[in-house]
């Protein structure tokens, strides 16, 4: 469907918004983790609320606000993106919490609106992520500390990556009751989650989440499509690293307890959730989904592929310097994974330039093609090479008598003749 040049200006502002808000929370989580950056004290104190919901959440709310095409749902990312922008202004720092709290009440309205169209498995698990989303943010909101409500914000991630991916992978056979226990597991990380905010209850979330895990490493299509060249793998290698690392987020929340309000395995988990889930997937999705939201062309080549593996080669380094109390490793991981986002523009605009590139050399190639063509037809004809062009063979009509007779039969059966005539030139081309 087409857009208007003013609606892809505004979807391309929003996103540019997004792209500040993951600047600043860069800047302040080096600044949170030791390294030397410029960084406003708001950055560094709300380093995760403003990754969170400044970028991810304002992304997510404009692809929504596209898929429902509805003027109203445009508002929602401007309140993120704005609220996200408004943490680290002194003067907007209060109120910010409250616009995030709005846009996120308002995602769940979208969402609503979405399942009343089509109700689904992949709707519902969206609904039911923006729902959980909501429910932290208010909390977080009225002033409880982030490690209360961070699990909720986790479940929203889970909920509409896995989501979306069932919704990319319709026509995917699978068993009758894979769709079952997605569901039943997404239920289950939906109350964990929410229960974690009074009371958590010890290995539910971590269950909830290696289970999900485990569903896409068994069940998602990425199995599939790994093994097409392409985009197709590009896209899977992202999606099912991603799965790895929820597992791993998982299998630490069972194996040594609850999430801590803070320290190394709270750092960890977080991580390993936020970028090596939540993170990977958007890289993994970004040439799908730019082109739909913001008519940004996004063709693949191969290297897209730097900024993942940077990626989880960083997080790698972070989440193991957290398990053995290395400083150099902690701090090493956090810089990798902000070269790894500073590295994802620029892959994206080798990959257009080297596209449009392509594209000239194709019409170059077509162009000269034709001339070549043309060319070889004019060529001037030596004189004793003009009397096989003067031949009978030549002609328009080289067989008179029986073209004559073919005539003749033509107007006893018509009633009619006449405009039979016809020019030569010598080489039966006219």
């Amino acid at each position: 469907m087409a857009i208007s040049s003013g609606m892809r200006r505004g979807r391309r502002a929003l996103l540019g918004g997004a792209a500040v808000c993951a600047v600043l929370a860069g800047f302040g989580g080096l600044a949170r983790i030791g390294w030397q950056v410029p960084a406003a004290p708001g950055q560094i104190a709300d380093h995760g609320p403003l990754f969170v919901l400044g970028v991810f959440v304002t992304v997510i709310a404009l692809e929504r606000a596209v898929a429902l095409g509805m003027t109203w749902a445009y508002a929602i990312p401007v309140l993120s993106a704005a609220g996200g922008l408004g943490l680290v202004v002194p003067a907007t720092a209060r109120v910010a919490p409250l616009a995030l709290a709005v846009a996120s009440i308002g995602l769940v309205a979208i969402n609503l609106v979405i399942v009343h169209r089509q109700r689904a498995p992949f709707t519902l698990l969206m609904l039911l992520g923006s729902g959980v989303l909501a429910a932290g943010v208010v909390v977080w909101s009225r002033g409880a500390p982030v490690f209360v409500v961070v699990p909720t914000w986790i479940a929203f991630f889970v909920l509409t990556i896995v989501g979306e991916r069932l919704e990319m992978s319709r026509l995917v056979r699978r068993p009758r009751y894979a769709t079952s226990l997605l569901l039943a597991a997404s239920g289950l990380l939906g109350i964990a989650s929410l229960v974690s905010i009074t009371r958590p209850v010890p290995g539910l979330l971590g269950l909830s989440l290696v289970a999900i895990a485990a569903w896409q490493l068994r069940f998602d299509a990425a199995l599939r499509t790994i093994r097409i060249h392409g985009l197709p793998r590009y896209a899977a290698v992202g999606i099912l690293a991603g799965a790895a690392w929820l597992g791993i987020a998982g299998s630490a929340l069972i194996l040594r307890g609850p999430l801590p309000p803070a320290g190394p395995d709270y750092d960890a988990v977080l991580h390993a959730a936020f970028v090596g889930f939540a993170l990977s997937a958007v890289l993994a999705h970004a040439p799908i989904i730019a082109p739909a939201v913001a008519r940004i062309a996004i063709p693949f080549h191969r290297g897209l592929y730097l900024p993942l593996v940077v990626l989880h080669a960083s997080l790698a380094a972070r989440v193991a310097g957290d398990w053995t109390a290395s400083v150099i490793l902690r701090r090493s991981g956090a810089l990798g994974t902000a070269v790894a986002l500073g590295l994802l523009p620029l892959a994206v605009l080798a990959a257009r330039l080297r596209a449009a590139h392509g594209r000239r050399v194709r019409t170059l190639a077509g162009a000269a093609l034709v001339v070549a063509t043309l060319g070889a037809g004019c060529v001037r004809v030596a004189p004793y090479q003009r009397g096989h062009l003067a031949a009978p063979i030549m002609e328009a009509l080289p067989w008179p008598v029986l073209d004559a007779h073919d005539q003749h039969v033509h107007e006893v059966r018509e009633g009619t003749g006449g405009a039979t005539g016809a020019a030569s030139g010598g080489c039966g081309c006219n």
